[in-house]
């Protein structure tokens, strides 16, 4: 969600099952953070294709690790670099696939399948 000045948070709940008998839950903690203050190891790219940012950790866990002062182009810094990053294996691992595909082509269509290492 964004504020009024565009900066984005992220809201977390802890919850625990609650003490008495019905299926009720009691809320432990609320924590709200901006999504550019999290610590760099919080994020996780797994299908930028899709947006999919995932999170490492909860906020919780990372509370005391917050960069309260870090500005949006220390963040975009990092923020670059996991994209990158993603985009260089996800290409590394086409590229395999590629090249599987075309030996299975080129050995009579035999012995097909994806590996780590190239055949």
């Amino acid at each position: 969600m964004a504020n009024d000045k565009g900066i984005f948070v992220i809201a977390e709940f802890g919850h625990n099952r609650s003490g008495s008998k019905n299926e009720s839950r009691d809320i432990e903690y609320i924590r709200i953070a901006p999504f550019h203050c999290l610590p760099k190891d919080t994020f996780r790219i797994e299908n930028l294709g899709t947006g999919q940012v995932r999170m490492n950790y909860t906020i919780n866990q990372v509370w005391d690790e917050l960069d309260w002062n870090r500005t949006y182009p220390e963040f975009f810094d990092i923020f670059c670099e996991l994209a990158l990053a993603h985009y260089r294996r996800v290409k590394s691992d086409a590229d395999k696939r590629i090249q599987s595909i075309v030996n299975f082509m080129n050995n009579n269509y035999e012995h097909f399948k994806f590996s780590r290492k190239l055949q």
